[in-house]
């Protein structure tokens, strides 16, 4: 794990929309005191309930913080049964207020943060707690204080695994073999070695989120995406995005565009194929689609062949957590912070993707490495999660603008390197994911109904926005439901018809990807150039 700077862009930018938010709270108070007496009776009826330990908490019976056997015991029963009887009556309360819907969506956050940091899992009468303090007779205590006093003194943002170097790209971690083709300012680009005999014709290029670094799609040979379309004969290209410094703050979704063209230019001449597919995630999801709209309005969409989006938010008209800390304050104050850094720095952005989930991502783990005085479990998904990178200012206001003002459900309302994208016109069939608990990108947001042309299949799989992708074939308990998604489809009519599969999405999605990747050939292996070096490159190292 590498050592992060303090950042203070999110955190800051927040204050002025939550102020705003509970003065209009405060306000209501005075315009709706029925609706507050209403909710203040029922939460007394249902404390006195909890006292007497009569409150039905059936609803924790899957929440990882209550499993241990103590939360039986009749003091931690009645605690939690109180925590509870204040939330059981809470978003009828938020919906009746007289607010503006920003407003709900701001408090909404703060009392889910509320919520989570109110937890009697994080206080003293936690059953694990106490056992380990009898245990270890204060020992636990002892070294969690040690825990929180070297995090302070090496100012270590929240609470973070320990062993720094046991998991590293290239040593535990994107291990598939191949070699950096191209290098540019901006990315490399690496061309993997086959794993077969022969490959489709037609290759891929995956183009990862520039947030993080692009090794959860080759994280574990395991666990490996990569490795998974290698051993289905398919020929993977994939961006590997360089992490930006104050001198980049230029560095727009023109520029990450542009990147992805000249990527895909490059691509098609070293296989000497006349069409690729695109594979793009999360954000990256976001440029793939705007550089296949770009090439329609150039008249070049010809040299796509199909069109792969996994947890990508095509619709940012619903409600998310994340336009939730996106209200028009906080994106001034995070505009004026970002382009006076040049960068969204990496600090900033992990705690907004911490704040967004607290109890799993910053409580547990507190208590853990605070109270227990545990070391944190350190695994190549923790080792991924904590790699942050920043974000150019440039290519911030580009995405808070498509997040507020949704210009990609308008007809060339997005205007991009000289082109005005209109996705509606594309002809690419395009494969779509999304999970069911992704708290980042809801899964309603990945439906690209309305939104792109051509034929569409649409998957929903379990899990959330990471455990969702890693879902190779063989894991307990993965599934999918999958249907073809038109232009008049809603979430709810495309569930209706949705057929259930269980395990594993990946060979669905290769399977689909195969009948739109030509026809197998000798494979080609990649030229090693030793000013470029292997696989995984220099950048996914960079600092």
């Amino acid at each position: 794990m590498r050592a992060r700077p303090h950042g203070q862009a999110i955190a800051g930018s927040l204050s002025a929309d939550l102020s705003r938010s509970l003065l209009a709270l405060l306000r209501s108070t005075l315009n709706q005191p029925r609706h507050h007496r209403h909710y203040l009776c029922r939460v007394t009826r249902l404390s006195l309930l909890a006292l007497q330990g009569k409150l039905d908490c059936s609803a924790l019976n899957d929440d990882p913080r209550f499993q241990h056997p103590g939360w039986q015991r009749p003091l931690q029963q009645r605690l939690l049964q109180l925590w509870h009887a204040w939330q059981q009556p809470l978003q009828t309360w938020l919906n009746g207020l007289d607010l503006s819907e920003p407003e709900r969506a701001n408090l909404h956050w703060l009392l889910s943060q509320l919520s989570a940091a109110s937890s009697p899992s994080n206080g003293p009468f936690n059953p694990q707690i106490i056992a380990a303090t009898r245990q270890s007779r204060g020992g636990n205590l002892r070294r969690g204080l040690r825990n929180l006093l070297v995090d302070q003194v090496t100012r270590r943002p929240l609470a973070m695994p320990e062993a720094e170097d046991h998991y590293r790209p290239g040593k535990q971690l994107a291990l598939s073999p191949g070699e950096v083709i191209l290098r540019q300012p901006s990315f490399e680009l690496i061309h993997y070695t086959p794993a077969t005999a022969q490959q489709y014709s037609k290759p891929l290029l995956i183009i990862p989120p520039p947030i993080n670094r692009y090794y959860l799609l080759d994280l574990t040979p395991a666990t490996s995406l990569v490795q998974h379309a290698l051993q289905q004969g398919l020929a993977v290209y994939l961006i590997s995005w360089r992490n930006p410094n104050p001198s980049h703050c230029n560095w727009g979704l023109n520029h990450y565009v542009r990147a992805c063209r000249e990527a895909l230019t490059t691509v098609l001449k070293i296989s000497a194929s006349d069409q690729a597919s695109l594979l793009g995630v999360c954000s990256g999801g976001m440029l793939a689609t705007l550089l296949a709209g770009w090439l329609q309005a150039r008249g070049r969409a010809d040299c796509l062949s199909a069109l792969s989006l996994l947890i990508t938010p095509l619709d940012a008209r619903l409600q998310t957590d994340l336009q939730r800390l996106a209200g028009s304050a906080t994106q001034q104050r995070l505009r004026r912070q970002v382009w006076r850094q040049g960068y969204l720095d990496e600090r900033s952005l992990g705690s907004l993707f911490t704040w967004m989930k607290p109890e799993q991502l910053l409580w547990q783990p507190a208590v853990q490495r605070y109270a227990l005085g545990e070391a944190l479990p350190n695994s190549p998904v923790h080792t991924w999660s904590h790699d942050n990178t920043r974000l150019p200012a440039q290519l911030v206001e580009d995405l808070l603008d498509l997040l507020t003002r949704d210009p990609l459900s308008r007809q060339g309302a997005l205007q991009l390197d000289g082109a005005r994208i209109d996705l509606s016109q594309l002809s690419l069939p395009s494969w779509h994911l999304a999970a069911e608990r992704d708290h980042i990108v809801p899964w309603r947001n990945a439906l690209p109904a309305g939104r792109l042309g051509g034929d569409c299949q649409f998957t929903l799989c379990r899990g959330g926005h990471v455990q969702g992708l890693l879902c190779p074939p063989g894991q307990g308990r993965a599934g999918y439901q999958s249907a073809p998604i038109d232009a008049h489809d809603t979430a709810d009519s495309w569930a209706n018809r949705a057929t259930v599969t269980e395990g594993s999405w990946w060979p669905a999605w290769t399977g689909w990807l195969i009948r739109h990747s030509g026809a197998l050939q000798n494979a080609s292996h990649p030229v090693a150039d030793p000013a470029l070096g292997p696989a995984p490159g220099r950048y996914v190292h960079q600092l």
